[in-house]
């Protein structure tokens, strides 16, 4: 039989989703122990490749560590700066487990700390921070890689998936366009207009 969700609990979890943004400005906090532990338990709970649970997590809320993570990174010839992840109350460093994953060699051992960070950005969201997806690092030298692994002192078998800068907001961005739903869902095949009136 299937189960109904209670009409308030779904409206709840809608306008988290319609209310997260991608915050560069934090107000300076310090994160209580038990909303880390919601938010942890809610990434905990997330979906995985034979139940692998290949994600890991690391709260950074040393000053110096979180600068490290801001280091300006090259592009090209261009000379860029996140200073705005430095000021985060805290940043957590996702890591995918390899040795834990079905699958290896495969990519199941990023996707799934992905689909875990989503579940730790909206519980987020849902107690009131901010966040902001930090997936550029891999553009950054080596040196910096090899750094942050060795401050963190991140194993060699473990991934540097995404960092999350997280905290409470000093900003409310007003929400992006996106795209309308007949652009992005189709009817039974590609390109087939679907009808959700």
């Amino acid at each position: 039989m299937r189960q109904h969700a209670r009409p308030d609990v779904a409206e709840s979890f809608f306008e988290v989703v319609r209310r997260r943004r991608s915050i560069r400005k934090y107000k300076p906090h310090d994160i209580p122990k038990e909303d880390f532990k919601k938010i942890f338990e809610a990434a905990r709970l997330a979906p995985s490749a034979e139940n692998s649970q290949p994600w890991r997590f690391i709260i950074i809320r040393n000053q110096k560590v979180k600068e490290l993570l801001a280091k300006p990174r090259f592009q090209g010839r261009t000379f860029l700066t996140q200073p705005f992840i430095a000021n985060a109350n805290a940043i957590i460093v996702v890591l995918g487990d390899s040795s834990v994953s079905c699958c290896p060699r495969a990519t199941w051992t990023t996707r799934d700390p992905l689909i875990a960070t989503e579940h730790l950005v909206l519980a987020a969201t849902a107690l009131g921070y901010g966040t902001c997806w930090i997936a550029n690092y891999e553009s950054r030298p080596e040196e910096w890689i090899d750094e942050v692994r060795t401050a963190l002192r991140i194993p060699e078998h473990m991934h540097i998936i995404v960092l999350v800068a997280l905290g409470i907001p000093g900003e409310t961005p007003q929400p992006r366009p996106r795209k309308s739903l007949q652009e992005l869902c189709f009817d039974e095949t590609y390109g087939n207009p679907i009808d959700l009136s």
